[in-house]
């Protein structure tokens, strides 16, 4: 497969028999690296919770026995893969200055008093071992992360189909590799694909803003009969979900303001009791979405290698979804003119 020299972002729509979102695929610039497939909705990016691919729109799960399981446990494995690819991706613009002196001949050797120089460099390597275990296929995985000396260099690596899982992060050379072989690995990434990731990275947003849907899972609770609806506490929405968070929100007027009170806002979402009855025994949670523009602000500390984002309302309509799949809508909330509490 000739490797590309331009990212094509396109849009497919996969797991229609199910309900499931269409998805933004980024195809690499070599075919030695995976495509990356982001969920989204409306055709703009997803953010916060996910679609679990395994839950139906009616609520129930997907059987291992039913036809299409496997691929659809496929297409869950591209998707974790696909995501933190995509964040250590990201990350890259803000260590620009690691990058330009990180050592490409040899390792840097972590010690307990490190220059400036030596800490980036340390660093920089980390997060190109990352980059390789993210991004690799399988084939490439083998070159770059076994060691023939010691294992089978087909069964201990994803089969067809399936991806390395993040917290699945080899080591270079792979197990009980030499410290010979491991820089033979580093060094044979760095100099051949680097610098194809390198430019990859940089193509990806570069104006470090991107349009999407903030997505949010709270509790159904309890119906309060007085107020004639469920309230929804925003304490819920605090998620470790994909690439924004809840207390990311920068608010631009009163009304989001109140959305972001400190000691958590609960909003009225009205449902006539004839209605509620019926619909709290089908469902257990909702799904809140908000248009959004997301911001990335750079990154946490060496330890911590956390993207910064934030993000602004594009609309103050808060829609509402029963399924994770975001295809039952059953309401919607106005935050300019929402029935809300705090405490």
């Amino acid at each position: 497969m000739k490797n590309l020299l331009f990212v094509i972002i396109i849009i497919v729509c996969q797991g229609v028999g199910w309900g499931q979102p269409m998805e933004k695929v980024l195809d690499p610039p070599s075919a030695d690296f995976i495509s990356l497939s982001l969920q989204t909705h409306k055709g703009k990016l997803r953010f916060g919770v996910q679609d679990e691919y395994f839950v139906k729109a009616d609520g129930t799960y997907i059987s291992s026995r039913e036809e299409g399981y496997f691929e659809m446990d496929k297409r869950s494995s591209h998707h974790m893969a696909s995501k933190h690819a995509f964040m250590e991706l990201l990350k890259m613009r803000f260590k620009e200055d690691m990058f330009a002196v990180m050592d490409k001949d040899l390792f840097t050797e972590r010690k307990q008093n490190m220059y400036e120089e030596e800490l980036k460099s340390l660093t920089a390597q980390q997060h190109v071992l990352a980059l390789a275990n993210a991004l690799c296929n399988t084939q490439q995985l083998i070159r770059f992360f076994c060691n023939p000396k010691e294992e089978d260099c087909v069964p201990g690596f994803p089969q067809e189909g399936y991806y390395n899982e993040p917290r699945n992060q080899r080591p270079w050379g792979g197990r009980g590799a030499s410290e010979f072989q491991k820089l033979r690995a580093y060094t044979a990434f760095v100099g051949e694909k680097f610098p194809m990731v390198e430019k990859w990275g940089k193509s990806l947003y570069p104006d470090d803003i991107l349009e999407g849907y903030y997505v949010a899972r709270t509790n159904l609770g309890t119906y309060d009969f007085k107020e004639g609806g469920y309230w929804f506490n925003t304490h819920q929405f605090y998620n470790r979900g994909f690439l924004l968070h809840w207390y990311g929100l920068q608010p631009s007027n009163s009304a989001e303001r109140n959305l972001m009170h400190p000691n958590g806002t609960s909003i009225l979402f009205k449902m006539p009791p004839e209605e509620a009855e019926h619909f709290s025994e089908k469902h257990q949670y909702l799904y809140l979405v908000l248009d959004v523009t997301g911001y990335l602000n750079g990154v946490e500390n060496y330890r911590a290698d956390q993207l910064k984002t934030t993000f602004s309302l594009n609309s103050p309509i808060i829609e509402l979804y029963s399924d994770d799949g975001l295809t039952q809508k059953v309401g919607e909330i106005d935050i300019n003119t929402m029935v809300f509490k705090t405490r």
